[in-house]
C-alpha cells in the first residue's frame, strides 16, 4: 500500500479485504489513504474515489480497532460521502 496509484491501492486493499488482514499499521495506512477523496485525481468508479474505498474497508475487516476508525472518520464526512462509503460497505459483503 505504499504506491501511490489508485488501482494498486484498491488492489491491495481488497486483498486486505479478502483476506481479513488487519493490524495496527494496515488501519493506520488505510486511515491516511481516506484523505484521498479528490475526485479529480482519486477517481476509482463513476463518484467513488480510493479515499471512499479504505473508509469502506475498515468497517469490513470488522475489527474492533477497525471499526472504531471507521466510526470516528465517519462523522467527519458530509452525508453524500458517507452514502458512497456505506453503497461501498453494502457491496464489500457481497
Amino acid at each position: 500500500m505504499d504506491i501511490h496509484h489508485n488501482l494498486v491501492l484498491v488492489s491491495a486493499i481488497d486483498q486486505i479485504v479478502s483476506r481479513k488482514l488487519c493490524n495496527e499499521k494496515i488501519i493506520s495506512r488505510l486511515v491516511e489513504i481516506s484523505e484521498f477523496r479528490d475526485p479529480k485525481v482519486n477517481k476509482l468508479f463513476g463518484i467513488d474515489t480510493i479515499g471512499h474505498y479504505s473508509i469502506a474497508a475498515l468497517w469490513t475487516i470488522n475489527t474492533p480497532e477497525s471499526k472504531m476508525k471507521y466510526e470516528e472518520l465517519m462523522t467527519e464526512l458530509d452525508d453524500w460521502d458517507k452514502e458512497i462509503v456505506i453503497r461501498i460497505v453494502n457491496n464489500m459483503n457481497n
